[in-house]
């Protein structure tokens, strides 16, 4: 949903799951990581990143993610997710991935 100053409700996006993080990007673009897609419970390899273009259209920038828990805009405009955020050992295997958007 999108908020205006007045508090006026605008729904942008629907049918996404599990959703861990939202970032804009420079040119104010919405990105949404989904920790799990397609299953009811978490799942390792199905995590997703998307780039909201508009009502109901969305682009996928990454996939096959393994329980990603949160990303951000770096300064130097690259998106960074961490993956492996959570979920059985081996302990110390998380990552931060850095995902090169599309220009588009």
């Amino acid at each position: 949903m999108k908020i205006t100053p007045f508090g006026e409700l605008t729904t942008v996006y629907m049918n996404f799951g599990d959703i861990l993080g939202l970032a804009f990007d420079k040119k104010g673009r919405l990105y949404v990581l989904e920790n799990t897609t397609g299953n009811q419970f978490p799942t390792p390899g199905t995590g997703a990143v998307l780039r909201v273009n508009g009502k109901n259209d969305c682009t996928e920038i990454a996939t096959g993610l393994s329980l990603p828990t949160a990303m951000t805009f770096g300064p130097d405009g690259n998106l960074y997710v961490s993956n492996l955020g959570f979920g059985p050992p081996p302990v110390g295997a998380g990552q931060v991935l850095k995902v090169i958007a599309p220009a588009d």
